[in-house]
């Protein structure tokens, strides 16, 4: 049985995420980053099988803005270029939803025996 989603659905429009913004919003989760700190955090959450270019960052970071899910926060790095990002209440609420949405699918997969823990290929 698939169980209702525990959040409004206002949020529910926004899944699934697209990867970009999954990733970019759960690189934000455990602390605020710049550009490229969010890139190397993307690589490395992934286990380095997903890796944004520049481009596809910082589109997916003025989206994501745009939506009120990340802000750029006024604390200083030491460099006016370098411009540092934070995860907002709504980001961080939208971000459980979605991990919340692929549990709920791994969940329906072993119950389908599709999908096998600790079962040797």
């Amino acid at each position: 049985m698939i169980r209702k989603y525990p959040f409004d659905d206002d949020l529910l429009e926004n899944l699934p995420l697209p990867t970009a913004s999954f990733f970019v919003l759960f690189a934000l989760a455990d602390a605020d980053k710049h550009g490229y700190r969010i890139m190397q955090d993307i690589r490395e959450l992934s286990g380095g099988t997903v890796s944004l270019g520049p481009a596809t960052l910082y589109t997916t970071i003025r989206k994501l803005s745009d939506q009120g899910l990340i802000s750029e926060t006024s604390e200083s790095s030491g460099d006016e270029r370098r411009r540092i990002y934070a995860l907002t209440s709504g980001g961080r609420r939208l971000l459980g939803a979605e991990f919340h949405r692929q549990q709920q699918l791994l969940d329906l997969a072993r119950r389908m025996k599709v999908l096998k823990i600790g079962e040797q290929k």
